[in-house]
């Protein structure tokens, strides 16, 4: 039975996913995307081995053309363009979240350094991915897929930490 609650519970943290993470504003190249919004939160409400097959999972529908991507688009082209680079990212996010808010999840203020750490593996990984793309350097390209971003990416460690400090202690009450 334990193994049922398991596969379940990652399947509604990727349909959580998959629900959030289209909803975006065009910004240029690079749409501010609600995507790390919700991975943030199902990362630091659950254990690794949850978060980081949800993301995986989300990953994989998007690929195969479900618009579970930004402005509900889906296909292998969306993750080999030039916002691939920030959707792979997510998975080693997702597991720097979990794993540190798992490891020191009393403290609080865990939640958002975790948070911030994962935002700049995704910029890293976004702007690398993006420079190969447009054959730019790494430098050149942080104007395009780092600036822009960071007011918003404050806001949404600020709102999903709100968010799971809420929602933890019960979702821990569920899982036990």
């Amino acid at each position: 039975m334990e193994h049922v609650k398991n596969l379940t519970l990652r399947a509604i943290l990727a349909a959580a996913i998959c629900v959030i993470a289209p909803l975006s504003v065009p910004s240029g190249a690079i749409p501010v995307t609600l995507a790390s919004l919700i991975i943030y939160v199902v990362s630091a409400c659950t254990q690794v081995k949850f978060s980081v097959p949800a993301v995986t999972i989300y990953i994989l529908l998007g690929c195969f053309g479900l618009p579970v991507f930004s402005g509900f688009t889906g296909g292998f082209q969306i993750v080999s363009g030039i916002t691939g680079g920030y959707i792979i990212s997510y998975v080693p996010c997702s597991a720097v979240i979990s794993l540190l808010c798992g490891k020191f999840g009393n403290k609080k203020i865990i939640i958002p350094l975790s948070m911030i750490l994962a935002t700049l593996i995704c910029y890293v990984c976004g702007t690398l991915w993006y420079a190969f793309q447009t054959d730019s350097t790494f430098l050149a390209s942080v104007p395009v897929c780092v600036l822009p971003f960071v007011l918003c990416d404050i806001l949404k460690i600020t709102a999903a930490t709100c968010i799971c400090v809420a929602l933890r202690p019960k979702l821990d009450k569920i899982l036990k």
